[in-house]
């Protein structure tokens, strides 16, 4: 199969389930009462994990875009970058949602309004770790967290940690009706945004190992060829039935690009 034949079948996804749909409702219309929106995007592709249509969602309301899983990419400076390992991150997160914050609660308070909250809002990409950031922010296990896309299915509101009373909106994955390109929704199913089910492995697998292909070469300590995954099969002897198994080798490819065994990427 030539990569202009994976191209076109790239582009064949089962990715706009209901309760995505119902979702994207909801976050617009929760938009009309939240403060500030943080854009949690993956630092591994941080322009296609981006929402195109999320400033017009707002409505002029600040946008903060963080980069998460920073530990797995290549450093992008112009973000905030949130690293697991690293508290400071999630301080320097903090404190611009409180700069944003203040003008917005000194704006009620000479209105007469005491105690009302800085609603901040987490949206992005399924599996990108809004549910766990906001954990962090919260210094407790409120929301619900997988390492799968999708499990967030309902928005809850939850009280970060912090001087000023800020509520934080988990909300679920969002998907745009449509992708931008093939090569976001490639990069998307590859950094494990799209549920497992949305989309062929091994199509997702070959043109993935071509974006990186000196990395994984050098990883596997193979040669390409024609086909990548047949060559990792190979490589591996990941047979079933006597013959080359390329659904495990597509997998084991998916599996370790996204555990960083391959290396540190920034695709965009």
């Amino acid at each position: 199969m030539d990569s202009n034949s994976n191209n076109k079948e790239a582009t064949k996804f089962n990715w706009y389930p209901g309760h995505i749909a119902k979702a994207e409702r909801e976050l617009k219309e929760k938009l009309q009462v939240i403060d500030i929106v943080i854009e949690l995007r993956d630092a591994r592709i941080p322009a296609a994990s981006a929402h195109q249509d999320l400033s017009k969602w707002a409505q002029g309301k600040p946008i903060i875009t963080v980069l998460n899983k920073s530990d797995l990419a290549a450093p992008k400076k112009e973000f905030i970058s949130i690293n697991s390992k690293n508290p400071a991150s999630l301080k320097q997160l903090i404190k611009e949602i409180e700069k944003l914050s203040q003008p917005i609660l000194d704006k009620y308070k000479s209105k007469g309004i005491i105690g009302r909250p800085t609603r901040v809002m987490v949206v992005g990409y399924p599996n990108v770790g809004k549910s766990s950031l906001i954990n962090k922010l919260a210094q407790k296990k409120k929301a619900k967290v997988s390492d799968k896309a999708g499990v967030t299915r309902q928005q809850q509101w939850i009280d970060a940690k912090s001087k000023l009373n800020i509520k934080l909106l988990d909300t679920p994955g969002i998907i745009p009706p449509k992708f931008y390109s093939d090569d976001q929704a490639l990069k998307l199913a590859l950094c494990n945004c799209l549920g497992d089910n949305a989309f062929d492995h091994l199509i997702i697998a070959r043109e993935g190992m071509g974006l990186i292909k000196e990395a994984v070469e050098e990883h596997y300590q193979l040669e390409f060829g024609n086909d990548p995954v047949q060559a990792l099969a190979e490589k591996k002897n990941l047979k079933q039935n006597g013959e080359l198994d390329l659904g495990r080798a597509a997998d084991l490819f998916l599996k370790d690009f996204r555990e960083a065994k391959i290396g540190k990427f920034c695709l965009d």
